[in-house]
């Protein structure tokens, strides 16, 4: 209520004959009667509740003071014993303010001068209760008290009124409880401290073991105790430039030594000859050759003129007419590995395959340019081949790839007559009529095959004209990105390849899961009658359209035999039923739940699993799995958040890609 409205009330009681006369003010000014509505006081009232502040919070330290003399359990036990005072405390003082509002007011009022009237005010009689306007007039309520920032609330724990000065913003208790409030925090914080730093001093030194970096951070190690030969590998790997000869080493030490050599960048062609040396030497593998020049490579025909083996990792100094050296001043060659060897052209690579012949077992290539007629090449000559991998080769296309299979056009025909002629005079035969051509053989004894992510789009029709030619002999198939597969790929693949051990579909997202389901049923029932007959390594990753079905029957076909299985990314349609179906609890969804209806043996056999972005992966999932899977070793848990530190452990196995793992 508006205190000139009261004071208007009064002055009609005057006219009626009741109460004492007074004196009010004239008509304020509009300056003056807007400032008192958004409360701006003078500059004495400011101070006078300043000071009333201070003296109140004085008595409170007083207070507080003599209270914790007493001692904690004391003051706790006291603390409730306190609010009435503070209550009284805060009341006292907002009348105290109140009275000297009223009091400037009335001292306003007399120094007005002439304009002044005299009018009644209405005595209180006594024993009266107020009105509920009075009451909160009185409390602290008005417009008045606004203007000094107080205003009254109710405790929420013992529900007593105390006055608030400012926003109140948080719980509203009374200076008494927050007290107790604090106090209670402040002991729970401590207490939390001192357990945590107790569990820390308690928890044994195997969980709290880091990888460390070595070898300026590129060779990556557990830090427990290392072997002897350990030691002696990394003394020589950091003053290599100070040895002559390795002496009287295994292989292993070798191969082991040389690949850390490359991780430092420190092999060139000073170094090589550690490594190439001995005429007995059958193997020689190279992790890195960046550093090395075409001439320091054909240095491997003197140094190593037994060679059996070759494998070139990063070979992007090798050209031409290095590759024809190797070729013909290794007369041993069989097994040939060469990465990023870009600078080598289809040409050169004809060449290479027509010296090697028959002789060559195995072959991989990878990152360079091998295009169609170095495939006719290698299929014409190298007839005995035995293990074939192609990977992310820019030439490399579906006519390529048809190249393995009979020839079904003129164009085919045409293309590969060339190449059979210059293998039937290199075989000596010459027995063939004038403008005859030798019929196109089959690579009988290739065993395992992998195109692996092609730069350009490979025709299913083609790779199911593959599969039907050299299915019944492959045991490793590995087709990772050959995104234009349909369904009807798996038929052929059923049907044709009966004796598969290994397969890779990785990214061949246009098949449906229907038809994957359907194949490794179809499966199941083909070879039920063949004990222990399964696949031992299954890559399914970015296999999108991914369904529990799937897993579940993958797992009744080959739960029993398989060791590496690979489900990044498939995160769509996968649920946490196709992840427990690992371990042999096969769900299945009725009426919206979860039921199981058939609970096998699981992967028994299983050494790695790679469920990285499988977000359904959790601590919980991983528990019911491992008991089953009691052979497996490495688990990659890549964007898994579910998976933490309280995941399962046992001895022996390892997760890649916690988020809670530090390296």
């Amino acid at each position: 209520m508006d205190p000139n409205d009261r004071v208007r009330g009064n002055a009609g009681g005057r006219a009626s004959g009741r109460g004492k006369t007074t004196v009010i003010r004239g008509p304020n000014s509009a300056l003056t009667d807007y400032l008192q509505e958004i409360g701006v006081t003078e500059h004495f009232r400011e101070r006078r509740r300043r000071e009333n502040e201070e003296r109140e919070r004085a008595q409170a330290e007083e207070q507080r003071r003599q209270q914790g003399q007493q001692g904690e359990s004391a003051a706790a036990a006291a603390a409730p014993s306190g609010e009435p005072a503070a209550h009284e405390a805060s009341e006292a003082t907002a009348d105290a303010a109140l009275a000297a509002d009223m009091q400037d007011e009335e001292q306003e009022g007399a120094a007005a001068g002439p304009s002044t009237v005299p009018v009644k005010v209405k005595r209180k009689r006594k024993g009266k209760k107020e009105s509920g306007d009075e009451a909160e007039y009185n409390l602290g309520l008005n417009r008045s008290s606004a203007r000094k920032g107080g205003k009254m609330h109710s405790c929420e724990m013992c529900e007593r009124r105390f006055l608030v000065r400012g926003d109140a913003t948080g719980r509203q208790l009374c200076p008494a409880c927050r007290r107790s409030v604090d106090k209670a925090a402040a002991d729970k914080a401590a207490e939390t401290q001192r357990a945590r730093q107790t569990m820390q001093r308690r928890a044994p030194a195997a969980k709290r073991r880091k990888m460390k970096k070595t070898e300026g951070g590129l060779l990556e190690f557990d830090s427990g105790l290392p072997t002897l030969q350990d030691l002696c590998v990394r003394v020589i790997a950091r003053h290599l430039d100070q040895v002559e000869s390795f002496g009287d080493i295994s292989g292993q030490s070798l191969n082991r030594l040389c690949r850390i050599i490359s991780k430092m960048r420190v092999l060139d062609e000073q170094t090589l000859g550690l490594f190439v040396g001995g005429q007995d030497r059958t193997s020689v593998t190279l992790y890195d050759c960046t550093r090395i020049k075409p001439a320091g490579l054909r240095r491997l025909v003197d140094t190593t003129p037994r060679l059996e083996s070759l494998d070139l990792q990063y070979c992007g100094r090798l050209d031409d007419a290095g590759l024809l050296a190797l070729a013909q001043g290794l007369p041993r060659l069989a097994h040939v590995r060469l990465d990023g060897a870009f600078l080598v052209r289809d040409a050169a690579w004809a060449g290479f395959f027509r010296v090697l012949g028959g002789r060559l077992r195995s072959f991989s290539v990878a990152y360079g340019g091998f295009g169609a007629r170095a495939m006719r090449a290698l299929v014409t000559h190298c007839v005995r081949l035995e293990a074939l991998r192609v990977a992310e080769c820019s030439d490399f296309d579906d006519d390529s790839v048809a190249m393995l299979a009979a020839p079904i056009t003129e164009f085919e025909e045409i293309e590969q007559e060339a190449e059979r002629l210059l293998r039937a005079e290199g075989a000596g035969k010459g027995k063939a009529p004038a403008g005859a051509v030798p019929a196109w053989q089959p690579m009988a004894q290739l065993r395992a095959l992998e195109l692996v992510r092609p730069h350009r789009p490979m025709a299913s029709m083609t790779a199911r004209r593959v599969v039907r030619g050299l299915g019944k002999q492959l045991r490793v198939l590995d087709l990772a990105g050959f995104r234009d597969l349909a369904d009807d790929f798996l038929d052929d693949l059923g049907a044709s390849c009966p004796n598969l051990q290994e397969l890779g579909l990785a990214s061949c997202d246009s098949i449906g899961a229907a038809a994957m389901a359907a194949y490794f049923a179809g499966l199941r029932g083909r070879q039920a009658l063949r004990a222990g007959h399964g696949f031992t390594r299954v890559d399914l990753s970015r296999c999108y359209m991914l369904t529990d079905r799937v897993v579940q029957e993958l797992v009744r076909h080959s739960g029993a035999t398989l060791r590496r299985l690979a489900l990044n990314s498939v995160d769509d349609n996968l649920t946490l039923n196709g992840v427990l179906a690992l371990g042999g609890f096969m769900y299945g969804a009725e009426g919206g739940k979860a039921r199981l209806e058939e609970q096998t043996a699981g992967c028994g056999c299983l050494e790695e699993l790679d469920l990285s972005w499988v977000r359904c992966t959790t601590d919980a999932a991983l528990e019911q799995i491992l008991p089953k899977c009691k052979g497996l070793a490495q688990v990659s848990v890549y964007g898994c958040g579910g998976v933490t530190a309280f995941a399962p452990a046992r001895a022996g196995l390892r997760y890649v890609g916690r988020e809670c793992d530090t390296v």
